[in-house]
């Protein structure tokens, strides 16, 4: 018997909050682009499976990193 993985759970315990992430690619957003470099503080993994929390300076915005397609690191 196998059972549903809970990916929210999962990612959740990746990126707990406080996570630190860098880009590794670009984030092509017509409104809010990022550079690679950027780095985002998590706050959480909300239900799309989106990390929401903080762009750290210079950068800012409110755009959410998408687990399953953006590339990033964890840095801290």
């Amino acid at each position: 018997m196998s059972y549903p993985i809970d990916k929210k759970a999962v990612y959740s315990a990746r990126y707990p909050h406080g996570t630190i992430i860098e880009l590794t690619e670009p984030i092509q957003d017509p409104y809010s682009p990022k550079p690679v470099g950027s780095r985002f503080k998590v706050d959480y993994v909300d239900d799309a499976l989106q990390l929401q929390g903080v762009w750290l300076s210079p950068q800012s915005g409110s755009i959410a990193v998408i687990i399953e397609k953006d590339k990033f690191k964890i840095v801290s």
